[in-house]
């Protein structure tokens, strides 16, 4: 039905009469914007300009520029994927390098399809469906239209009143038959009926339905390619002129792989690989390419969708009335936002319980709500910005609404209806871009050469050719490179961008679109030497470590060129066989790396732990009332190597440092060749056929700490016999164990006296207790009287324990005082031998 569709908006478009010719306005004068709907109109000339400088960055953006010649008033269209356009409107520059001037950039609507159909004043769907589909579906919803319908025998020009649609059967034993008769209204008055299988054109006379069915037609157009984009780029001048457009997009990162030579004395040979991908919709011919490390920062802004500002809604009084008028809030607001809301469903009825989630668009902080009882749901306190509602309910469909703007110090309110239908079904009420999508060049992986014969890939490398057998005679491919006959030439030019590193391909390369390839970024001998590298399986960092007693066969690699050689894989070729892979992380000019690639099967590797006592003291100090000897804890490894082969070996060994770096290397260790931030390691020469025993001793320094105010006799004769201390500190010492011994004895006393002065007390608070209990007898009067003589008696004894406590006092606080002078005072710090 849709073939039909089209078949009769051909004919409408391509039937005009003659006589309305001189009344039409071209496409272009009706909408100037659409600069290239009418060409001719303008005078502009159609101009594309190729791709001539490409610089891919590695976190994921591609630079382009584009150059070429225009003439006189250009148009320049350049076509997008959806997911491209924001980078592109974010990041274009356009030059014209004559005496032109550059016009308006401008691109087709970023509204989707479905909703520019809707503003057209009928339908797709009345058009290709139903059983008045086709012609007779446009026809019937051009009522009131003039047209113009011809026929083998006639041409009548009149106003569309209705579209017939009769059936009819001759028998029972035949289908019905279905025949669709246009109706029109003459200017004279007279209705004609027209066969629509006899007509043989329909001319639209009215300009506004011929631009509807223009609309029509671009938008249906534009459904069928949803991720196309295609920007016009304008410049307004004379003669020949050169015109640069650059801009930035979303590209895959490039990627770095390499290659090491080893001849017989192990000094290496260097290949550098750069892998790029052309996920383009257009070749990369000749283009001058470049590639930067680095991570500059780059985001994605969302500038091609239409952006409205919120503008209060003031309802006309009633009345009209002039009475004075409240307004909201402008824009001037100041703190957070709110947004709320009503959700129904296709009946009007209220959703209850349904989530809502709000995003904001430029943090992608998310606020989850669920709407109540009344099917409202209420955000309270949002930070003002651009929103995105996302509400999803059982048994309905998830909406998805964006550019929902909350405004500083405002209530925003939005309703919505969702729509019956599965929760995996997304309706977009308002217009947004299209998803991005991401196609993936030709991965690394894909280029592994594990299974590869070496001998053979190099056949694959432009000016290699294949030699006459497979003779002794062969030259190796390390004995090849040396003298230069690779055939493969870099023509690289290093150099620093700010913080980041380009390397610049000085040969025009060529990429076809949707492809990948391999570009030759450096090739030169460097300085190393093959070694075997060992790491305990005990070391926390030795997860790569395949055999507990084997060391690592690698090379330590000096990068003696001038570019910083980035992140990625390794393979190794030793003399004219495959050795192993490896992976070398980022290296810079004149830096050495340690790097392994297989196992070292000819060297083996022991290690044991022994067990070490703690040192004697060899630090006493006194300082701030405090009294510290120092003495070093031990521990010893030993690393036994032993050389299987009739070759000498070079052995690293790396020996883990401790993660706080308190333990240091003695004196007798051999210094380490190089520190690392985890590991000390150890340069070993290891003769053929022999055995060496490799010691690691380190040491971490401890102490004990001694209070002076708590400083005993015992630990003091205990420091004199250890000969920790001299006779000064002794001296000094001992004056503070007196002191203290003072001050302990006045302490004492005072508890003593206390004691005593509390039983007297006691004793008189009984006596009252029991002369208040006697009675007026004279037995009582003698005992009342022999209480009092003994109260009187204690009286003096009280007075006399007074004066002791405070003579005690002043005593106590005179020791304590020079004790805390003859600690403050003490102070030394010596060395034992």
């Amino acid at each position: 039905m849709k073939r039909v569709l089209l078949f009769a908006l051909v004919c409408l478009f391509s039937l005009q009469p003659q006589a309305q010719t001189r009344h039409k306005r071209s496409a272009s004068a009706a909408r100037p914007t659409a600069l290239r709907s009418a060409p001719a109109a303008s005078g502009a000339s159609q101009s594309s300009l190729p791709i001539r400088r490409v610089i891919l960055y590695s976190n994921g953006v591609a630079y382009i520029e584009r150059r070429g010649v225009v003439h006189n008033h250009a148009e320049v269209a350049l076509s997008f994927k959806q997911s491209q356009v924001d980078d592109v409107l974010k990041s274009m520059v356009v030059l014209d390098l004559g005496k032109g001037r550059i016009g308006a950039v401008s691109y087709n609507s970023s509204a989707p399809a479905s909703a520019r159909l809707a503003e057209i004043p009928f339908a797709i769907a009345a058009a290709t469906e139903g059983n008045n589909g086709g012609l007779a579906g446009v026809l019937s919803q051009l009522q009131g239209a003039r047209v113009t319908v011809v026929t083998a025998s006639r041409t009548v020009t009149g106003s569309v009143l209705n579209v017939e649609t009769r059936h009819s059967q001759v028998d029972s034993n035949t289908p019905p038959i279905t025949t669709n008769r246009l109706v029109i209204a003459s200017d004279n008055g007279a209705l004609t009926a027209f066969d629509l299988a006899e007509v043989r054109s329909i001319q639209l006379v009215d300009e506004g339905s011929r631009r509807d069915l223009a609309e029509f037609a671009h938008a249906a157009a534009s459904a069928r390619r949803r991720d196309a984009k295609t920007i016009v780029v304008t410049s307004d001048g004379g003669g020949e002129r050169e015109l640069i457009v650059s801009y930035t997009i979303a590209a895959p990162i490039w990627k770095t792989t390499y290659r090491v030579l080893l001849d017989e004395t192990g000094k290496p040979f260097f290949q550098g690989w750069a892998i790029v991908d052309n996920v383009s919709e257009e070749d990369w011919n000749g283009v001058d390419l470049s590639l930067v490390s680095g991570t500059p920062v780059s985001f994605i802004q969302p500038i091609q969708n239409p952006v409205y500002r919120y503008r209060p809604v003031v309802p006309l009084k009633e009345d009209l009335n002039l009475k004075p008028q409240t307004y909201e809030p402008g824009e001037g607001g100041s703190g957070a936002g709110s947004l709320m809301g009503t959700l129904k469903d296709p009946n009007g009825a209220v959703v209850v319980g349904a989530n809502v989630t709000l995003t904001n668009a430029t943090t992608n902080q998310s606020f989850e709500i669920t709407t109540d009882s009344d099917g409202v749901y209420r955000a309270q306190n949002l930070p003002p910005g651009t929103y995105t509602l996302n509400a999803s309910s059982p048994g309905f469909k998830n909406l998805t609404v964006t550019s929902l703007n909350v405004r500083p110090g405002l209530r925003s309110k939005f309703n919505a209806n969702l729509e019956v239908g599965t929760v995996s079904e997304v309706v977009t009420v308002t217009a947004s871009g299209e998803n991005s999508v991401t196609i993936d060049g030709t991965d690394a992986n894909d280029l592994s050469t594990t299974s590869r014969n070496y001998s053979t890939m190099a056949l694959l490398m432009p000016g290699a050719s294949g030699g006459g057998g497979g003779g002794r005679n062969r030259e190796s491919l390390s004995n090849l490179v040396s003298r230069r006959e690779s055939g493969v030439e870099e023509s690289t030019t290093a150099s620093e961008i700010g913080d980041l590193f380009q390397y610049h391909i000085d040969q025009p390369v060529t990429v076809p679109r949707d492809r990948s390839a391999l570009i030759p970024i450096l090739q030169t001998r460097m300085e190393g030497e093959r070694i075997s590298i060992y790491r305990s399986t005990e070391d926390s960092g030795s997860e790569g470590v395949a055999y507990a007693h084997r060391p690592m066969s690698g090379m330590l690699l000096k990068n003696t060129s001038p570019l910083t050689l980035e992140d990625g894989s390794l393979t190794v070729i030793d003399g004219d066989a495959y050795a192993g892979e490896a992976l070398l992380e980022r290296l810079k000019p004149a830096e050495e790396r340690l790097i392994s690639f297989a196992v070292d099967l000819g060297t083996l590797i022991n290690v044991r732990d022994d067990d070490t006592e703690p040192q004697p003291v060899f630090q006493v100090r006194a300082i701030n009332g405090v009294l510290q000897t120092h003495f070093y804890n031990l521990r010893r490894k030993v690393y036994t190597l032993i050389n299987q082969t009739d070759r000498d070996r070079i052995v690293y060994v790396e020996h883990p440092r401790s993660e706080d770096n308190e333990w240091e290397l003695t004196e007798g260790t051999p210094a380490p060749a190089e520190k690392t931030a985890n590991h000390y390691r150890f340069r070993v020469t290891l003769p053929a056929h022999q055995k060496l025993e490799f010691p690691v001793s380190e040491k971490d320094e401890q102490w004990e700490t001694y209070q002076l105010t708590n400083f005993t006799r015992d630990q003091l004769q205990f420091f004199i016999a250890r000969k920790y201390i001299d006779d000064k500190t002794r001296a000094a010492l001992e004056t503070i164990i007196a002191l203290k011994d003072k001050v302990a004895a006045a302490s004492l006393r005072l508890q003593l006296i206390d004691k005593e002065a509390a039983e007297i007390a006691q004793d008189q608070a009984r006596l009252r207790e029991n002369i208040k209990a006697l009675t007026s007898t004279a037995e009582a009067k003698q005992l009342i009287a022999r209480y009092v003589s003994k109260a009187n008696e204690q009286e003096p004894r009280l007075e006399q324990l007074e004066a002791e406590r405070r003579t005690t006092i002043a005593d106590r606080a005179r020791f304590q005082g020079q004790l805390d002078l003859a600690i403050r005072s003490l102070s030394s710090d010596r060395i034992l031998k």
